[in-house]
């Protein structure tokens, strides 16, 4: 059990799976971090417009608009914020890249390299 806060940015992670979307969010609560979630990629952007975010995580297939599609918009409006993809199709990786994102994480999420590497971010 962690007994301290560490001192981390909320983040914003966006799937629209809901059993991903919840560990992904209890496991980063779990170090201390807040982590807002959505459901799809336009309430994704939503959220961004008007949250005050240190680390976006999107999903890559989502409804409404994918994650390299939001990642585009963020990216127009602040070229700095670390962006993470998730994908279970590694032929996005090249897409996703370059539409901005820092990462691309290969669904199945095994282990806690994951966690680590967005730790990192913050």
């Amino acid at each position: 059990m962690h007994t301290s806060i560490r001192p981390y940015g909320r983040v914003l992670y966006a799937e629209d799976e809901y059993a991903n979307r919840r560990l992904i969010q209890y496991t980063l609560e779990r170090e201390g971090v807040v982590c807002d979630t959505a459901r799809d990629g336009v309430e994704a952007f939503s959220l961004f417009r008007r949250g005050d975010y240190a680390l976006i995580i999107l999903d890559q297939y989502m409804p409404g608009m994918n994650g390299n599609e939001v990642a585009v918009k963020i990216r127009d409006l602040d070229p700095e914020i670390p962006l993470i993809a998730i994908t279970s199709d590694d032929s996005q990786v090249p897409l996703l890249n370059d539409s901005g994102f820092n990462h691309v994480f290969l669904k199945p999420l095994r282990g806690q390299d994951y966690i680590a590497t967005i730790l990192r971010y913050l």
